[in-house]
């Protein structure tokens, strides 16, 4: 049966909000050691300015196309050029360095060790559902745009 849209049961920016809160949660529970290191605030910074810009060249590309920000409605264009030729995910690239500069900007161990469950959640259950629609969706363009351009990076 054709899918009308992707199926999606959580928002992105909620899962990587959820991943901070129980990382914030984690050093709470467990007492995690603080994380610092020389030339933090810089990492910081790049990462802050690289998943900002990501996003916001996203949007502005969804945007202009007239098609859909929202994970869960079917996009009416595969974008190929710009930003999303660099990723084919680059608002989850961009939210997952802000969840970097986040979990350092707080010191916490925590935030950073759920990173990780927070990308293979992304991974696994959004970008899958995402993915499946768009190969039904786009046909070959899909499977072309697919094998040209990597999923992160």
């Amino acid at each position: 049966m054709p899918l009308k849209h992707p199926k999606i049961m959580m928002p992105p920016p909620a899962l990587f909000l959820g991943g901070l809160l129980m990382g914030y949660g984690l050093d709470r529970a467990l007492n995690l050691p603080a994380v610092h290191f020389l030339g933090q605030q810089w990492v910081i910074l790049v990462l802050a300015l690289i998943g900002i810009s990501l996003v916001l060249a996203a949007v502005i590309q969804l945007r202009h196309a007239h098609t859909t920000l929202m994970p869960h409605r079917a996009a009416k264009t595969l974008l190929t050029q710009g930003v999303f030729a660099l990723s084919r995910n680059p608002i989850y690239l961009g939210f997952a360095c802000l969840h970097l500069a986040m979990a350092l900007a707080q010191h916490s161990t925590g935030m950073l060790i759920m990173w990780a469950p927070v990308i293979w959640v992304i991974q696994q259950h959004v970008i899958a559902a995402e993915e499946a629609f768009h190969a039904q969706q786009f046909g070959e363009q899909w499977q072309a745009y697919r094998h040209k351009v990597r999923r992160w990076l």
